[in-house]
Parts: structure tokens; sequence; C-alpha cells
């Protein structure tokens, strides 16, 4: 199980929002200065950047704004996810250049079915994640309350998503 502890933002009977702390290990890195996933996880106004450690959650009536909260996720259903993320659209991208190279199209053409196929697998995973499903939300696994940030306003604000 992959954890992550979080802070609820909102909460109210028709969703729940949870902020977590983006702890990524590229501030220790000692290749991040070379490395693009450091650079790319920087792009982005502030806006985006909070939008990223956002998670909408099922409802949950014992559950009030700033309380403390333990996600996590099964490893497995995070590799698939990573599976359909990239091996997926990668393979339709493939299956798209081998076609247009059977039909003996110019290069072009060739590179035009690959983005097509490719295009397609990642519509097909966004519209397979998009359905709300048990497996690929992450589930509170501990909660703590928070008196005192419950009565305070909460300093981040809620991104919609």
């Amino acid at each position: 199980m992959v954890e992550e502890n979080g802070t609820v933002i909102h909460s109210d009977a028709d969703r729940l929002i949870v902020a977590v702390v983006q702890s990524s290990a590229c501030q220790s890195c000692r290749a991040r200065q070379g490395c693009g996933q450091a650079v790319l996880s920087g792009l982005g106004d502030a806006e985006t950047q909070l939008a990223k450690n956002h998670f909408e959650l099922t409802p949950h009536t014992d559950i009030q704004a700033g309380d403390q909260v333990r996600l996590g996720i099964a490893e497995d259903s995070l590799s698939l996810a990573a599976a359909w993320m990239y091996l997926w659209p990668l393979l339709a991208a493939f299956i798209g250049l081998f076609g247009g190279a059977s039909l003996s199209v110019s290069e072009g053409w060739q590179l035009m079915f690959a983005v097509l196929g490719g295009s397609a697998a990642v519509a097909v995973t966004r519209m397979r994640f998009k359905r709300p499903q048990q497996r690929w939300e992450p589930q509170i696994l501990a909660v703590h309350s928070n008196v005192k940030a419950q009565s305070s306003s909460l300093s981040a604000p809620v991104v919609e998503p």
C-alpha cells in the first residue's frame, strides 16, 4: 500500500477534497539538475500546482475540514493505472504506425496513423478513468481530528476539478 498524509480542505455531503503535501524525492536527489522530471513537476502557475495535490474523494460524514488524514492506494492499482496511462497509448501508436506501413503509404501518413492511434488510446484511457471506481480512488486509512483547524479559516483555496 502506498500511503500519504493530507489535510481535508473541503467537506460536505457531495464531496471531500484532501490536499496532500508533495513530498517529492526530487529535492534530495543528486541528479535533479539534469533530470527532466524535476523540471516538468515545476511547470505551470500556482493554481495548476495546487490542483495537482488535491484529491476528490467519496464524502464521509465524520470528517471535517481541517482534519488530518492518511490516504492509501493499493500498489497493484497504481501499477495498473501507470500501464494504462503509458503503455496502452504507446502500444496503440505502434499499432497505428505499423498499420500505416502495411498500407505502403508515405512516412508522413504513417506518422499520422501513429498519432491517431496514440490519441485514440489516450481518449479511451481518459474515459475509463473518469468513471468513478473504488479501485482507482485513494482510501482514507486514518483520521486525526483537528479541532483548532476546524474553527479557523483555511488558507488553502479549493481548486475546482
